[in-house]
């Protein structure tokens, strides 16, 4: 039975809308009037018919106590089951309760078929666990549709006993399978009106359920008309059906349970896959672009930019005498200043732009839509950045030392050492070349140029020298010294 359309509460599915969250008092005034006019003609019809439950025959009150016995045992032993398939449920719950149900409704009078379905709500009520007037609505909804399918099969004069005769038999066929429609029908438009009134931006299409839970309440609808025909030849018909379908409700709660299962491992798949995919394209020391990954998204950012006729600035970062910090202080004073680059560069370069280590004390950055002024000014703001760092770490003989960027002032702490600052070379596409490649090897020759003219600056290919004031004196001493160095 489709008893819970207003049980749907996975945000994202396909018909999903926020009915779990409603409140009595924050229902719009039409929503509130559409369920008090149902459940009013629902419980009048209800009464009218309880009316008549006097005038019931020993033989259907026989055939009532023997659907109440297999409502009870049904939902008593799938309890469990039922509770996990609803808390499971993406939209609307399907049950097996219409077995019940929808035979009490062509085989016993009405008022009897009334009883049967509130004694059938009461018992889903401690498994659904819904709040009282969204139960009261589902119950109005469920005992209309079964009233109504009903009185489809009584009010037509249809004999539920086989004549033996051919047109007979199959008009009682056409009258049962018009019963099972409008019960169904009945049901699943009521609520959809009443949430298309509540959240009017959602087609009512999205409410009615998917083919596979439309297929599964007809076919319990079948299995109720069945049951319903041979009642009344056979009252202990439910108690020979009732093992069935509780066998049944298992095997859907097992189907659920594996469905979950491989949804979960999927799930779990899929976020190994992009993790291995991250780790693949990831420098793990400084959480931006390795070599792989550098080639393939800058590759890709560049081939966008040229068929969208933008330039691309390529930017080479070189840190300067970055072997004298790992030969002073060690290679963990190295990495973490190679970390803390990294750092700065995801944070001064803009969402769409690309930065790399390309291997070493190397990294290189794309920068799309960005012409040559643009790229220049970037790649100052860098390398003043790196010139103005300070690192905590721990020398060779884990001793706490803080290296500073070059760019910073002189102080009288020993332990703070100027050591770091960078080189950057700019090139731009199309001037530079007509590949990323190309954009590469000009940085790259501005970067060598940056070297050798004193370190610490930004120089742009093809000659145009963006330098910075003379060099620090202790930039010069040292530069003096690598020269004596490699004369020695």
């Amino acid at each position: 039975m489709k008893n819970s359309l207003t049980d749907r509460k996975a945000p994202g599915a396909v018909g999903w809308t926020p009915i779990g969250k409603w409140d009595l008092w924050s229902l719009r005034p039409a929503a509130l009037t559409y369920f008090l006019v149902v459940e009013s003609v629902v419980a009048a019809a209800a009464l009218w018919l309880l009316t008549s439950v006097d005038s019931v025959g020993d033989a259907d009150w026989l055939r009532f106590a023997a659907v109440m016995f297999a409502i009870t045992v049904h939902l008593m032993i799938v309890r469990r089951a039922e509770e996990s398939r609803r808390d499971e449920s993406s939209g609307p719950h399907i049950d097996l309760t219409s077995v019940w149900t929808f035979a009490a409704a062509i085989a016993l009078p009405g008022a009897l078929a009334v009883l049967a379905t509130i004694w059938m709500r009461i018992l889903i009520q401690p498994i659904a666990r819904r709040q009282p007037h969204r139960f009261v609505f589902s119950t109005a909804s469920i005992l209309g549709g079964t009233m109504l399918g009903g009185a489809v099969v009584h009010l037509s004069g249809a004999s539920l006993i086989a004549t033996g005769h051919v047109v007979p038999d199959l008009c009682l066929v056409l009258v049962l399978i018009g019963a099972a429609v409008v019960n169904w029908g009945a049901q699943g438009m009521n609520i959809a009106v009443a949430l298309k009134i509540v959240t009017p931006h959602t087609r009512i299409k999205e409410f009615l359920g998917s083919r596979t839970d439309n297929m599964l309440e007809l076919s319990t609808l079948g299995a109720g008309a069945m049951l319903g025909m041979l009642m009344t030849t056979h009252w202990v018909g439910p108690l020979l059906l009732v093992f069935p379908v509780i066998l049944v409700n298992s095997l859907l709660y097992r189907a659920a349970e594996r469905r979950a299962h491989l949804e979960r491992l999927l799930r779990e798949q899929e976020q190994l896959h992009a993790r291995l995919t991250e780790d693949a394209h990831t420098d793990y020391r400084t959480g931006l672009l390795n070599t792989n990954g550098l080639a393939e998204y800058a590759h890709r950012l560049t081939e966008r930019c040229r068929h969208d006729n933008q330039p691309v600035t390529v930017l080479a970062i070189d840190l300067d005498h970055f072997k004298r910090i790992n030969d002073t202080w060690g290679h963990p004073a190295g990495n973490a200043v190679l970390a803390e680059v990294g750092r700065i560069l995801r944070e001064k370069l803009r969402p769409g732009d690309v930065a790399g280590r390309d291997g070493g004390e190397e990294f290189v950055v794309v920068l799309a839509d960005t012409g040559l002024a643009q790229g220049t000014a970037i790649a100052e703001r860098v390398r003043e950045a790196i010139g103005e760092m300070s690192v905590v770490t721990t020398d060779k003989y884990r001793n706490t030392v803080t290296l500073r960027g070059r760019n910073l002032p002189l102080t009288g702490d020993d332990q703070e050492v100027r050591a770091i600052s960078a080189s950057i070379g700019v090139a731009v596409l199309p001037e530079h070349g007509e590949c990323l490649s190309d954009a590469q090897h000009y940085a790259d020759a501005a970067l060598y140029a940056a070297k050798e003219n004193g370190r610490n600056q930004v120089r742009v290919a093809a000659g145009e020298v963006r330098l910075l004031p003379a060099p620090r004196l202790d930039q010069s001493v040292e530069d003096a010294l690598d020269e004596v160095t490699r004369s020695a």
